[in-house]
C-alpha cells in the first residue's frame, strides 16, 4: 500500500461519516413535522368546548326499565304465571310415571284421571286425596284399581298442588272448575291430623261434610 493513497481513503471515510448524521436530521424533522400536524388537525385547538363531556353524555341513550334491573334498580313485575303450565309442569316430573302422560293410567294398576269423576267432583276432596295419599279400592270409570298413591303434601307446596290440580281438571275433556291455592291450603290445615293415607270411605265423608257446611 503507498502513503500516498492514505490521505485520500481518510477523506472518503469522514465524508461517509458525515452523511449518516445528516440521514438522521432529516428523518426526525419529517417526523416531528408529521406530529406536529397531526396534533393541530386533530386536537380541536386546545378549545375547552371540544373536550366537555356534557354534550357527549346528553346524546346517550336514557336507562330503560330493563336496563335498571341488571343494574340493581327496581325491578319489573314479574309476568303472570299460567298454573296449567305449571300444572303439566308438575304432572309430568311428579303424576305421568303410574297415571301416564295422556292421563289413561295403567289398566288394573292405576286410575285413569282423564273422565275421572273423582277429577271432576269437589275439589276438596280431590286435593285431600293428593295431599294424604289414598289406599285401598277404588272405582274409576266403572273398572276398579286397588293401589296406593303416596302423599304429596310434604313434597308440593299448596301453590303446585291448586295448579296441577287444576290441570287435571281442564285437560283429555275434563270440566272441573280451577283450584286455587287458598282452597289447598284451607284441606292441608283441615286434614292436618290425618296422618295415614286416605280411603275411599273417608274422603267420600270429607266430601259430604263440605256439603253440608257449604248449604
Amino acid at each position: 500500500m503507498n502513503c500516498e493513497d492514505q490521505p485520500e481513503r481518510r477523506g472518503q471515510e469522514i465524508s461517509s461519516k458525515e452523511r449518516l448524521p445528516c440521514f438522521f436530521l432529516v428523518f426526525s424533522t419529517v417526523i416531528v413535522l408529521f406530529a406536529g400536524g397531526f396534533f393541530l388537525r386533530y386536537s380541536g385547538g386546545l378549545r375547552w368546548d371540544v373536550y366537555d363531556a356534557s354534550g357527549y353524555l346528553a346524546g346517550l341513550p336514557r336507562p330503560t326499565a330493563t336496563s335498571a334491573v341488571l343494574a340493581g334498580g327496581p325491578a319489573q313485575k314479574p309476568a303472570a304465571v299460567n298454573p296449567i303450565q305449571v300444572g303439566q309442569d308438575v304432572y309430568q316430573a311428579n303424576c305421568a310415571a303410574c297415571h301416564q302422560p295422556t292421563g289413561q293410567g295403567m289398566s288394573g294398576q292405576f286410575p285413569p284421571v282423564a273422565g275421572s269423576d273423582w277429577v271432576n267432583g269437589d275439589p276438596r276432596v280431590l286435593a285431600a286425596m293428593v295431599l294424604g295419599g289414598l289406599q285401598g279400592p277404588v272405582r274409576v270409570a266403572g273398572a276398579e284399581y286397588n293401589g296406593m298413591m303416596p302423599a304429596w303434601k310434604t313434597v308440593l307446596n299448596d301453590a303446585k298442588i291448586a295448579a296441577v290440580l287444576t290441570f287435571l281438571r281442564q285437560s283429555w275433556g275434563n270440566h272441573g272448575s280451577a283450584v286455587e291455592e287458598d282452597q289447598v291450603k284451607s284441606v292441608r290445615a283441615e286434614t292436618a291430623n290425618h296422618a295415614a293415607p286416605w280411603k275411599v270411605e273417608e274422603v267420600e265423608t270429607l266430601g259430604k261434610s263440605a256439603g253440608k257446611e257449604a248449604k
